[in-house]
């Protein structure tokens, strides 16, 4: 009996370790293009300069989707973008957005104090 207790907890922690890691892993990946959540999507159509890609709706489970598009690789500089929501009915009307990839500032007055 306390070898499948042993067992059982075993298992439990190396659930949560990997649970653990999973929440870390996703709170430092690249930066996504993303959206409200909302109904009755599909696909969204999404246009970055100029370079247009098709992406799948990512449920959020509980009835609702939104886009998630990631911004991995994108070059330093402003971008113009364009986005449609899509099903099988057709694609919405396209919405502009604009944002710049830049790099921090270098740290000023770097001293002891």
């Amino acid at each position: 009996m306390r070898r499948y207790l042993f067992v059982a907890i075993l298992f439990f922690a190396l659930g949560l370790f990997f649970l653990s890691w999973l929440i870390v892993a996703n709170a430092h990946a690249d930066p996504y293009l993303i959206c409200d959540p909302q109904l009755n999507v599909t696909f969204y159509v999404v246009t970055v300069d100029g370079n247009t890609s098709t992406v799948p709706a990512f449920d959020l489970g509980d009835g609702t989707v939104r886009l998630n598009f990631d911004l991995a690789g994108i070059t330093e500089g402003e971008h113009t973008c364009s986005i449609k929501a899509g099903n099988a009915w057709g694609e919405s009307v396209s919405v502009p957005f604009v944002f710049t990839r830049a790099k921090p500032d270098v740290p000023g007055n770097v001293r002891i104090q």
